[in-house]
Protein backbone atom coordinates (compact mmCIF):
# COMPACT_ATOMS: atom_id res chain seq x y z
CA UNK A 1 0.00 0.00 0.00
CA UNK A 2 1.42 3.37 -1.04
CA UNK A 3 0.51 6.48 0.97
CA UNK A 4 1.08 9.99 -0.40
CA UNK A 5 -0.17 13.37 0.84
CA UNK A 6 -0.06 16.66 -1.08
CA UNK A 7 -2.05 19.81 -0.36
CA UNK A 8 -4.19 18.00 2.23
CA UNK A 9 -5.21 15.40 -0.37
CA UNK A 10 -4.21 11.82 0.42
CA UNK A 11 -3.67 9.25 -2.34
CA UNK A 12 -3.75 5.58 -1.37
CA UNK A 13 -2.51 3.11 -3.96
CA UNK A 14 -3.19 -0.63 -3.90
CA UNK A 15 0.26 -1.88 -4.80
CA UNK A 16 0.31 -5.46 -6.02
CA UNK A 17 0.30 -4.77 -9.75
CA UNK A 18 1.66 -8.17 -10.81
CA UNK A 19 -1.56 -9.81 -9.63
CA UNK A 20 -3.88 -6.93 -10.54
CA UNK A 21 -3.86 -5.60 -6.98
CA UNK A 22 -5.67 -8.59 -5.55
CA UNK A 23 -5.91 -8.02 -1.83
CA UNK A 24 -4.76 -10.28 0.96
CA UNK A 25 -4.55 -9.98 4.74
CA UNK A 26 -1.39 -7.87 4.61
CA UNK A 27 -2.98 -5.33 2.26
CA UNK A 28 -6.03 -5.36 4.51
CA UNK A 29 -3.89 -4.42 7.52
CA UNK A 30 -1.98 -1.75 5.59
CA UNK A 31 -5.12 -0.11 4.26
CA UNK A 32 -6.78 -0.21 7.67
CA UNK A 33 -3.73 1.48 9.23
CA UNK A 34 -3.84 4.14 6.52
CA UNK A 35 -7.56 4.74 7.06
CA UNK A 36 -7.02 5.08 10.81
CA UNK A 37 -4.29 7.65 10.17
CA UNK A 38 -6.48 9.60 7.76
CA UNK A 39 -9.46 9.55 10.13
CA UNK A 40 -7.32 11.03 12.90
CA UNK A 41 -5.89 13.81 10.69
CA UNK A 42 -8.18 16.83 10.94
CA UNK A 43 -6.24 18.64 8.19
CA UNK A 44 -6.86 16.00 5.53
CA UNK A 45 -9.58 17.11 3.10
CA UNK A 46 -9.92 14.38 0.44
CA UNK A 47 -8.86 10.77 -0.10
CA UNK A 48 -8.10 9.25 -3.51
CA UNK A 49 -7.97 5.45 -3.77
CA UNK A 50 -6.46 3.85 -6.87
CA UNK A 51 -4.60 0.77 -8.06
CA UNK A 52 -1.05 0.50 -9.36
CA UNK A 53 -0.07 -0.84 -12.77
CA UNK A 54 -3.14 -0.13 -14.89
CA UNK A 55 -5.81 -1.99 -12.89
CA UNK A 56 -7.85 -1.06 -9.83
CA UNK A 57 -8.24 -4.49 -8.20
CA UNK A 58 -9.25 -8.02 -9.15
CA UNK A 59 -10.67 -8.55 -5.65
CA UNK A 60 -9.62 -10.95 -2.93
CA UNK A 61 -6.66 -13.17 -3.75
CA UNK A 62 -7.77 -16.69 -4.58
CA UNK A 63 -5.49 -19.38 -3.23
CA UNK A 64 -5.48 -23.01 -2.17
CA UNK A 65 -4.99 -21.80 1.40
CA UNK A 66 -8.50 -20.38 1.44
CA UNK A 67 -9.93 -23.85 0.90
CA UNK A 68 -8.03 -25.23 3.88
CA UNK A 69 -9.19 -22.60 6.36
CA UNK A 70 -11.81 -23.45 8.93
CA UNK A 71 -15.25 -21.88 8.73
CA UNK A 72 -14.36 -19.78 11.78
CA UNK A 73 -11.17 -18.45 10.22
CA UNK A 74 -12.86 -17.71 6.90
CA UNK A 75 -15.68 -15.91 8.69
CA UNK A 76 -13.18 -13.74 10.58
CA UNK A 77 -11.44 -12.78 7.33
CA UNK A 78 -14.75 -11.88 5.69
CA UNK A 79 -15.77 -9.81 8.72
CA UNK A 80 -12.48 -7.92 8.49
CA UNK A 81 -13.13 -7.19 4.81
CA UNK A 82 -16.49 -5.79 5.87
CA UNK A 83 -14.84 -3.63 8.54
CA UNK A 84 -12.52 -2.32 5.84
CA UNK A 85 -15.48 -1.11 3.75
CA UNK A 86 -17.19 0.35 6.82
CA UNK A 87 -14.02 2.26 7.70
CA UNK A 88 -14.01 3.84 4.24
CA UNK A 89 -17.67 4.82 4.49
CA UNK A 90 -17.11 6.20 8.01
CA UNK A 91 -14.26 8.52 7.00
CA UNK A 92 -15.00 12.19 7.60
CA UNK A 93 -13.31 12.96 4.28
CA UNK A 94 -14.94 12.32 0.90
CA UNK A 95 -13.32 9.42 -0.96
CA UNK A 96 -12.68 9.41 -4.71
CA UNK A 97 -11.95 6.03 -6.25
CA UNK A 98 -10.01 6.21 -9.51
CA UNK A 99 -10.56 3.15 -11.68
CA UNK A 100 -8.42 2.04 -14.57
CA UNK A 101 -8.55 -1.44 -16.08
CA UNK A 102 -10.26 -4.13 -14.04
CA UNK A 103 -12.38 -3.68 -10.91
CA UNK A 104 -13.71 -7.16 -10.28
CA UNK A 105 -15.48 -8.92 -7.43
CA UNK A 106 -14.54 -7.40 -4.11
CA UNK A 107 -12.36 -4.97 -6.07
CA UNK A 108 -15.45 -3.63 -7.86
CA UNK A 109 -17.27 -3.18 -4.56
CA UNK A 110 -14.23 -1.54 -2.98
CA UNK A 111 -14.36 0.95 -5.85
CA UNK A 112 -18.10 1.50 -5.36
CA UNK A 113 -17.53 2.29 -1.68
CA UNK A 114 -16.12 5.68 -2.73
CA UNK A 115 -18.24 8.82 -2.59
CA UNK A 116 -17.17 9.66 -6.14
CA UNK A 117 -16.13 6.90 -8.55
CA UNK A 118 -14.25 8.11 -11.64
CA UNK A 119 -13.29 5.53 -14.25
CA UNK A 120 -11.89 5.42 -17.73
CA UNK A 121 -14.39 4.73 -20.52
CA UNK A 122 -12.89 1.26 -20.97
CA UNK A 123 -12.59 0.32 -17.28
CA UNK A 124 -14.30 -3.00 -16.53
CA UNK A 125 -16.58 -3.43 -13.52
CA UNK A 126 -17.42 -7.10 -12.96
CA UNK A 127 -19.44 -8.93 -10.30
CA UNK A 128 -18.26 -12.48 -11.13
CA UNK A 129 -19.43 -14.12 -7.90
CA UNK A 130 -22.37 -15.99 -9.45
CA UNK A 131 -19.98 -17.62 -11.94
CA UNK A 132 -18.06 -19.32 -9.12
CA UNK A 133 -21.01 -20.10 -6.86
CA UNK A 134 -20.66 -17.19 -4.44
CA UNK A 135 -22.68 -14.14 -3.39
CA UNK A 136 -21.60 -10.50 -3.49
CA UNK A 137 -19.27 -9.34 -0.75
CA UNK A 138 -17.52 -6.17 0.45
CA UNK A 139 -20.86 -4.36 0.42
CA UNK A 140 -21.96 -5.19 -3.11
CA UNK A 141 -25.43 -6.23 -1.91
CA UNK A 142 -25.75 -2.78 -0.31
CA UNK A 143 -24.19 -0.62 -3.03
CA UNK A 144 -25.69 -2.02 -6.25
CA UNK A 145 -29.43 -1.52 -5.63
CA UNK A 146 -28.84 1.89 -4.07
CA UNK A 147 -26.81 3.06 -7.05
CA UNK A 148 -28.72 1.58 -10.00
CA UNK A 149 -31.99 0.17 -8.65
CA UNK A 150 -33.06 -3.44 -8.25
CA UNK A 151 -33.53 -4.32 -11.92
CA UNK A 152 -30.01 -3.29 -12.95
CA UNK A 153 -28.57 -4.69 -9.71
CA UNK A 154 -30.09 -8.07 -10.55
CA UNK A 155 -28.55 -7.95 -14.01
CA UNK A 156 -25.07 -7.16 -12.71
CA UNK A 157 -25.18 -9.58 -9.78
CA UNK A 158 -27.14 -12.51 -11.19
CA UNK A 159 -25.60 -12.63 -14.67
CA UNK A 160 -22.07 -11.71 -13.66
CA UNK A 161 -21.37 -9.81 -16.86
CA UNK A 162 -19.01 -6.86 -17.04
CA UNK A 163 -20.02 -3.25 -17.53
CA UNK A 164 -17.61 -0.74 -19.03
CA UNK A 165 -16.87 2.61 -17.44
CA UNK A 166 -18.87 4.63 -19.97
CA UNK A 167 -21.99 2.50 -19.46
CA UNK A 168 -21.42 2.46 -15.69
CA UNK A 169 -21.53 6.26 -15.70
CA UNK A 170 -24.64 6.48 -17.88
CA UNK A 171 -26.49 3.97 -15.66
CA UNK A 172 -25.62 5.84 -12.46
CA UNK A 173 -23.36 3.11 -11.10
CA UNK A 174 -20.45 5.57 -10.95
CA UNK A 175 -20.02 9.34 -10.90
CA UNK A 176 -18.16 9.86 -14.18
CA UNK A 177 -16.09 8.23 -16.91
CA UNK A 178 -13.50 9.81 -19.16
CA UNK A 179 -10.76 8.87 -21.64
CA UNK A 180 -7.80 7.11 -20.03
CA UNK A 181 -5.42 9.94 -20.83
CA UNK A 182 -7.65 12.42 -18.96
CA UNK A 183 -8.42 10.54 -15.76
CA UNK A 184 -5.53 11.93 -13.70
CA UNK A 185 -6.57 15.49 -14.52
CA UNK A 186 -10.27 14.80 -13.95
CA UNK A 187 -9.63 13.26 -10.53
CA UNK A 188 -7.16 15.98 -9.53
CA UNK A 189 -9.62 18.73 -10.49
CA UNK A 190 -12.43 17.02 -8.57
CA UNK A 191 -10.24 16.56 -5.50
CA UNK A 192 -9.22 20.22 -5.55
CA UNK A 193 -12.86 21.31 -5.87
CA UNK A 194 -13.91 19.14 -2.94
CA UNK A 195 -10.97 20.33 -0.83
CA UNK A 196 -12.29 23.90 -1.01
CA UNK A 197 -15.66 22.99 0.52
CA UNK A 198 -16.56 23.18 4.20
CA UNK A 199 -15.18 20.04 5.94
CA UNK A 200 -17.85 20.03 8.65
CA UNK A 201 -20.72 20.37 6.19
CA UNK A 202 -19.17 17.81 3.83
CA UNK A 203 -18.86 15.26 6.62
CA UNK A 204 -22.47 15.71 7.73
CA UNK A 205 -23.83 15.64 4.16
CA UNK A 206 -21.95 12.39 3.57
CA UNK A 207 -23.27 10.89 6.82
CA UNK A 208 -26.82 12.11 6.26
CA UNK A 209 -27.10 10.67 2.75
CA UNK A 210 -25.81 7.31 3.96
CA UNK A 211 -28.27 7.23 6.87
CA UNK A 212 -31.25 8.43 4.83
CA UNK A 213 -32.25 4.99 3.52
CA UNK A 214 -32.80 3.78 7.07
CA UNK A 215 -34.71 6.84 8.32
CA UNK A 216 -38.27 8.07 7.98
CA UNK A 217 -39.00 11.58 6.74
CA UNK A 218 -39.77 12.66 10.32
CA UNK A 219 -36.41 11.33 11.50
CA UNK A 220 -34.54 13.01 8.64
CA UNK A 221 -36.22 16.36 9.28
CA UNK A 222 -35.32 16.15 12.97
CA UNK A 223 -31.73 15.19 12.16
CA UNK A 224 -31.42 18.05 9.63
CA UNK A 225 -32.83 20.58 12.09
CA UNK A 226 -30.36 19.56 14.81
CA UNK A 227 -27.28 19.46 12.60
CA UNK A 228 -28.15 22.62 10.67
CA UNK A 229 -28.49 24.49 13.97
CA UNK A 230 -24.98 23.38 14.96
CA UNK A 231 -23.50 24.45 11.62
CA UNK A 232 -25.20 27.84 11.49
CA UNK A 233 -23.64 28.69 14.85
CA UNK A 234 -20.16 27.55 13.83
CA UNK A 235 -17.20 29.76 12.96
CA UNK A 236 -16.60 27.65 9.88
CA UNK A 237 -20.02 28.57 8.47
CA UNK A 238 -19.34 32.27 9.05
CA UNK A 239 -16.01 31.96 7.25
CA UNK A 240 -17.50 30.20 4.23
CA UNK A 241 -20.51 32.53 4.14
CA UNK A 242 -18.22 35.57 4.07
CA UNK A 243 -16.15 34.02 1.28
CA UNK A 244 -19.30 33.09 -0.70
CA UNK A 245 -20.81 36.56 -0.47
CA UNK A 246 -17.53 38.23 -1.41
CA UNK A 247 -17.14 35.93 -4.44
CA UNK A 248 -20.69 36.66 -5.57
CA UNK A 249 -20.09 40.39 -5.19
CA UNK A 250 -16.87 40.19 -7.23
CA UNK A 251 -18.66 38.28 -9.99
CA UNK A 252 -21.67 40.61 -10.14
Amino acid sequence: MLFDVKNRICTLTLNRPKIMNAFNEQMLRELQDALDQIHADKEMKVVILEGAGGNFSSGAELSARNQSLSATDLHEIMKHFGMWIQAIRDLRQPVITKVRGVAAGGGANLALSGDFVVATHQARFIQPFINIGLILDLGGTYFLPRLVGLAKARELAMLGEEIRGEDAASSGLIYKSCPDENIDEVVSTLAQKISQKSPAAMTLIKKGLDKSFDMSLDEILAWEAAKQTELIQSAEHQQYLKWFLQTRKNNA
